[in-house]
């Protein structure tokens, strides 16, 4: 397994700004609307949070039609396929924030319905911004295609698990792999963002 090409990403929960807007979605309130047990799970939950990112930058060849060839996996997704449109490299990434959040969330379950929803809700929406946070580092003034990420559209979550042994993410960053290829912890990310070569920018 290769490692010296493996970068790594971390961050503090100061450095992480929470989309307002997606928090507002997934809480299923106004925009700029706020209270007291809201931010009191917020704050319960940025003394906990971890943020860490491992991610690699490939060649992918795409000669093949809808599939992609990222040299440690080969993908067969027409979705990922025409995603990565113009691209002959790609940053493969695993993100995740830490395994105190899932601890957090399984004491809130048992013990208030109402701040688990809610400290549910800031976790996905915080994982989400650390994402974004990432992918602008690596990006660095490249121009690359939308993030992609195993289970959605037609790429199977099978693809998880060469992805996280690639990345060396259960040492790295202590994500592992159900059988039914569900990450622990919970909050975390994997994502392929192509980048385009020069004939497309």
């Amino acid at each position: 397994m290769k490692s010296s090409d493996i970068f790594m990403i971390t961050a503090s929960a100061e450095d992480i700004e929470i989309n307002k807007n997606e928090l507002a979605q997934r809480l299923n309130v106004e925009r700029g609307y706020t209270n007291e047990i809201i931010e009191a799970c917020k704050k319960s939950l940025m003394k906990i949070i971890n943020y860490k990112c491992a991610y690699i930058r490939t060649h992918v060849d795409m000669r093949e039609e809808n599939i992609c060839e990222f040299g440690f996996m080969k993908t067969e997704s027409k979705n990922l396929y025409r995603n990565m449109s113009g691209c002959d490299e790609a940053f493969v990434m695993a993100l995740t924030a830490g395994i105190a959040v899932d601890r957090e969330l399984a004491r809130l379950k048992i013990i208030s319905q109402a701040e688990h929803f809610i400290t549910d809700a800031i976790a996905s929406a915080a994982i989400d911004s650390f994402c974004d946070y990432a992918s602008g580092l690596m990006k660095n003034g490249l121009d690359c295609a939308v993030r992609f990420s195993p289970g959605y559209g037609d790429l199977s979550l099978t693809y998880q698990k060469p992805l996280l042994e690639r990345l060396n993410a259960q040492s790295l960053l202590g994500i592992s792999l159900s059988p039914s290829y569900l990450m622990t912890p919970m909050k975390s990310i994997t994502a392929i963002m192509g980048i385009k070569n020069e004939k497309h920018t």
